[in-house]
């Protein structure tokens, strides 16, 4: 039996203690309630090789929540990697609580692990208010944000491409294409980095990076080369299309959404000191 962990202020009869090994079907569930576009399900993440879990229990002994911690080497700041307690607040302030304890006084990150299939780490604000209610009302603060779009597709199928054609060239890893567009003499003007629709991405293709020379810009050549890649991926099978953005990229924001892109959420790691 686990041994219960003291917790300072839990009301609601929570108590604490670590993940049993029979807790793991619960645990999943708790994860998937919180479920993203473009995030696989629990059972089919990869492992996290560190750290720790524990969970958060009601009077009956039921699993209210869940938290990963752990330390990283490098800096030995104490990660918060996820939580999740099907946006109750009282079990998020727990959970919270809890893993300030399970880590000490140290740098502290929350929100570290990957929110996306794709790896992009934070906590999808809009969609989980009350987590985020909770770490803000424990004294962290937004340290980085990314927003997420989604491009559907099968709604408004992408329009074949326009001269002039980029070259496409197959990536291996991870599987996918560049696209370069080029000028009449063979000089470079703007290259993407499609992420091919697998299942390590939930199916979606990934608009992983697009850049335009600056001399090229303004002229609508980013806007033509994204239209080439939504065109490729659904010619390869892919029906959404995903891409983040720095938040407060404005240039960048616009371009997505003048392309079909919807933003999703924004994406945000949390810091206390």
């Amino acid at each position: 039996m686990s041994v219960p962990i003291r917790l300072p202020g839990l009301q609601g009869g929570l108590t604490a203690r670590p993940m049993a090994a029979d807790d793991h079907d619960v645990v999943a569930a708790l994860i998937d309630a919180d479920w993203l576009p473009g995030r696989l399900p629990a059972r089919q993440r990869t492992p996290e090789p560190n750290g720790e879990t524990f969970v958060v229990v009601d009077a009956r002994e039921r699993v209210a929540g869940a938290v990963r911690c752990r330390v990283r080497p490098a800096d030995r700041a104490g990660l918060i990697v996820w939580l999740h307690g099907r946006e109750n607040f009282g079990v998020m302030a727990a959970l919270v609580v809890l893993a300030r304890v399970r880590l000490g006084r140290r740098l502290l990150y929350a929100c570290t692990g990957p929110a996306t299939a794709t790896g992009i780490p934070g906590l999808p604000v809009e969609h989980r208010p009350e987590t985020e209610r909770a770490l803000m009302a424990a004294g962290f603060s937004p340290v980085s944000a990314q927003r997420y779009f989604l491009r559907d597709l099968t709604m408004a199928p992408p329009a074949p491409p326009g001269y002039p054609l980029a070259d496409v060239n197959s990536i291996a890893a991870p599987p996918g294409w560049q696209l370069e567009l080029t000028d009449t003499d063979g000089a470079h003007i703007a290259s993407a980095i499609l992420r091919a629709p697998t299942p390590e991405t939930a199916g979606m293709a990934v608009l992983w990076q697009l850049a335009v020379r600056t001399e090229h810009r303004r002229k609508g050549v980013a806007t033509h080369l994204l239209a080439q890649c939504l065109h490729h991926a659904a010619a390869h099978g892919a029906h959404h299309v995903t891409a983040d953005a720095a938040d407060g990229d404005i240039p960048a924001a616009r371009l997505l959404a003048a392309s079909g892109f919807l933003p999703l959420d924004t994406l945000t790691v949390y810091h206390h000191p």
